[in-house]
């Protein structure tokens, strides 16, 4: 099934503002029932970088639990920036994508998926993805807004089992933080654990 309309404007837009040389690719489920599409592009700051972003996931639901118990759906696109370290990044993403339209996983800032990366790599300690708001595209990539939706974008980012400990006794943001304070490199899949 081709992009609609809104989510061919959608892949331009990031493409524009993030990377360069964009291609988008179909990625299918184990069934080959379900199709995600992937924006690769190369960060134009790194030659050895790729930038990865869903486009069209923005189309299923992902229902967040409001303070006041409610639920609000808020749309998002996932992005992924990946350096040589690994070969499956795209494949990492989709793997993540497939959790939310089939199997109507939610996430927002601060929601990990636990053992995703080791998916592709059996032996790898970032294991498990951290979803982050894009900080460092802030600018060029807030919430974007498309004639039938309004989409927001979240980073991945692959942490330990170590770190994601930390983050449920500690919480979020001091994770953050510390990710902060270790200027970790979020493209290296081999990167040290910062605990």
């Amino acid at each position: 099934m081709s992009p609609s309309q809104d989510n061919i404007q959608l892949a331009h837009a990031v493409a524009t503002a993030i990377g360069v040389d964009p291609q988008v690719y179909a990625y299918h489920d184990d069934g080959k029932k379900n199709t995600l599409h992937i924006l690769n592009c190369k960060d134009p700051l790194d030659v050895n970088n790729y930038i990865y972003c869903t486009v069209g996931l923005s189309d299923f639901p992902n229902k967040i639990e409001m303070q006041d118990g409610s639920e609000k759906n808020i749309p998002v696109e996932l992005l992924l920036s990946g350096n040589k370290s690994s070969n499956k990044w795209a494949n990492v993403l989709s793997a993540v994508g497939f959790h939310m339209t089939k199997n109507r996983w939610a996430c927002q800032p601060g929601t990990v998926f636990k053992n995703m990366v080791n998916i592709y790599h059996q032996d790898i300690a970032l294991k498990h993805l951290l979803f982050v708001e894009p900080l460092m595209w802030q600018e060029k990539l807030d919430a974007m807004k498309l004639s039938s939706k309004k989409v927001y974008f979240l980073l991945l980012i692959p942490i330990s089992d170590a770190e994601c400990s930390y983050r449920e006794k500690h919480g979020f943001d001091a994770l953050e933080n510390l990710f902060m304070k270790h200027e970790i490199d979020i493209t290296n899949l081999h990167r040290p654990s910062v605990l």
